[in-house]
């Protein structure tokens, strides 16, 4: 299935972090890798989405990175939860994805991005303080 940025798909067989496996989680796309000549998607990079609304940033300060996000027609999500901007999701493959349900707007799309742009400059500045 093609995607565009910012899709909130719904992704059959993945990786988590740790090594388990993941089936049917929702994510939202964030990159999309295409060859060369810009004619062929090899896959996508997605940042997964969380029902745990007690992990929002905004009632959490222990999760900075984990951006609320709400139900409506436009994202397709049933109840409220938030986008983990602290570990992306790369080589998700067009096979892959089962279905796409929504999407998000320019605006959160860009919050995302801020987010996981924070957390990767802060977690390359704690690796070069230890080095």
């Amino acid at each position: 299935m093609r995607c565009e940025l910012g899709d909130i798909v719904l992704i059959n067989d993945f990786k988590y972090p740790d090594g388990t496996d993941g089936t049917l989680h929702k994510f939202v796309v964030v990159g999309i890798n295409k060859d060369e000549f810009e004619l062929v998607t090899l896959d996508y990079m997605c940042l997964i989405i969380s029902s745990q609304t007690g992990k929002n940033s905004d009632v959490n300060p222990n999760y900075p990175y984990n951006e609320p996000i709400e139900p409506t027609p436009d994202t397709g999500l049933k109840k409220h939860g938030h986008v983990k901007c602290d570990y992306l999701f790369e080589n998700i493959k067009e096979n892959q994805i089962f279905m796409r349900i929504g999407s998000v707007t320019v605006q959160q799309y860009a919050k995302f991005m801020q987010l996981y742009a924070q957390y990767m400059r802060g977690k390359l500045g704690s690796n070069q303080a230890s080095e």
